[in-house]
């Protein structure tokens, strides 16, 4: 079930909410960790009834080797269970995800012709198999604790981050689902709830879907085998671009939002991210809990080892960045970029942002001294960085989006034919009926948006929207500031919003590019 559905919005939520409140209003408060279980998986199983069963399985079985960690802690016994628990879910990951494709690869380089039932993908398998390493890790760490199967089920299955994220972890939403504040005050947290789910659902329905009906037809032509020209590159990864960040910060946002209907909080996962002068700091602020996730149990782990070699060796100052810090990022990135798909598109988009990441490392460490000596940039050149990072984050999403690796190659030769400036003239001046007007116009009121507003959360900030709001309140400040207050003018312009939205909602469901991860 989608967050953006009919089905959703005004059958399944308000039914899901009444039920909870009344469990809770009428006394029966021990009985709402079984229901959010069991509400979860009806949410879950209206995709496909049979994937329900690997979701139980693993759960069941990620909650045994966490308890076998704990119990035999720092024993053989404690590090073989969290050994056989990764490969294990990491095995089922592999085989669900990745099976045709290391198949059809395999036909390809080999000439054999080996088959292989299509695979389907369960949904949200990549969000809950991470969600579960990471709680066998934490359990391994002593930062989280492997005792009532109850609360470990209800924190895995919340449907809210179920099938996209954000990506939890156990010490924050397992003292939210058991502590005292369970349930109280509901209305607020409903009022506030709704707010973030009814921007989400704009940014989704609105905003995102308008940017795919400019995007997607010149990458069909792309994958065609159609010639593109410089208008209608650019066109393409600048409206995909603006497409895939309301899908995701829109998914987010509902997320988040309908969590805090239930009154919980979930940590953040999207800060505005075209507002950041590096690629650093963009990728610190998009997909946060996935960084999260790998700097804490892939970066990290590999990094100690890495450098005590790069000493023993007594490489010098480069060298050891090299072997420390470039290889490790374009690596692991890679792996990023094929995590969100089977397909050499991802591997490419991946090891592109590495490359960025890595370049960008560089350059800070070349300019160190001078920072020193002559403080931060000034206003132009963040202007420049910001630009930079744009048009970075711009020709990798071309690749992220096509079908094809050579599908973003045609795109990318159009977006560098310097030669046909003519057809920008040609299109000069604009009049509403022309074709090119309506992109262009949709694609700088998104910029505007995105340039200019509060983020979601620096509108609710009032109200500590999110988990860890103290660390982000005062980053990427807004140009214009609003924030919601409980009012009659603002209830009326959140009902507006809510009406737009679930009306372009009823013209045609589409899905969120991250719920195909």
């Amino acid at each position: 079930m989608l967050f953006n559905s009919l089905s959703f919005v005004f059958i399944f939520l308000p039914i899901s909410l009444a039920c909870y409140y009344a469990l809770i209003g009428v006394g029966l408060r021990k009985f709402i960790f079984a229901y959010l279980i069991l509400a979860s998986l009806v949410f879950y199983s209206v995709w496909n009834p049979p994937y329900t069963l690997l979701l139980i399985a693993s759960i069941i079985g990620n909650y045994c080797c966490g308890f076998l960690i704990e119990k035999y802690r720092d024993s053989r016994t404690s590090r073989l269970a969290l050994t056989l628990g990764v490969l294990a879910n990491l095995g089922v990951l592999s085989w669900y995800k990745y099976a045709n494709f290391f198949i059809d690869n395999a036909n390809t380089l080999l000439g054999s012709d080996w088959t292989l039932t299509r695979v389907i993908l369960p949904l949200g398998i990549s969000f809950y198999t991470f969600v579960q390493i990471g709680y066998l890790v934490d359990v391994s760490r002593g930062t989280a604790e492997a005792r009532r199967f109850t609360r470990y089920a209800s924190f895995v299955l919340f449907f809210p981050q179920l099938v996209a994220g954000p990506i939890v972890q156990y010490k924050e939403m397992v003292p939210q689902l058991f502590g005292r504040n369970i349930g109280r005050f509901a209305c607020g947290n409903i009022a506030v709830g709704f707010t973030i789910f009814a921007i989400g659902l704009f940014k989704k329905t609105v905003i995102a879907t308008t940017a795919d009906g400019f995007a997607a037809p010149i990458f069909q032509a792309a994958h065609a085998g159609q010639e593109i020209g410089l208008l209608a590159g650019w066109t393409a990864a600048v409206t995909y671009t603006i497409q895939v960040y309301f899908d995701f910060s829109g998914y987010s946002d509902m997320a988040i939002g309908v969590a805090r209907m239930f009154g919980l909080r979930l940590p953040p996962n999207f800060h505005s991210p075209l507002r950041a002068a590096s690629i650093i700091e963009y990728w610190r602020r998009w997909h946060m809990s996935l960084q999260r996730f790998i700097v804490s149990n892939m970066y990290q782990p590999i990094l100690l080892p890495i450098t005590r070699l790069a000493a023993k060796w007594r490489l010098g100052k480069w060298s050891t960045f090299v072997v420390t810090v470039a290889l490790p990022m374009v690596v692991l990135f890679a792996v990023i970029g094929l995590w969100h798909g089977p397909a050499w598109t991802y591997v490419l988009f991946g090891t592109m942002h590495g490359t960025y990441l890595a370049t960008n490392e560089y350059w800070r460490k070349r300019q160190q001294k001078r920072r020193r000596k002559e403080g931060q940039p000034g206003p132009r050149m963040v202007a420049v960085y910001r630009a930079l990072t744009l048009l970075a984050v711009a020709f990798a999403n071309v690749m992220f989006r096509a079908e094809a690796v050579i599908d973003g190659v045609r795109i990318w030769r159009g977006m560098l034919r310097v030669g046909s400036m003519s057809e920008l003239a040609g299109a000069l001046p604009l009049r509403p009926e022309d074709v090119v007007a309506k992109p262009l116009i949709g694609a700088l009121a998104a910029i505007a948006i995105i340039a200019l507003l509060p983020n979601t959360q620096q509108f609710m900030a009032r109200y500590g929207p999110v988990l860890h709001w103290a660390k982000w309140r005062n980053v990427a400040p807004p140009r214009i500031a609003l924030t919601w207050r409980p009012s009659l003018k603002w209830a009326l312009m959140i009902a507006a919003i809510a009406f737009v939205a679930i009306s372009f909602a009823s013209s045609g469901q589409t899905q969120f590019i991250y719920v195909n991860f």
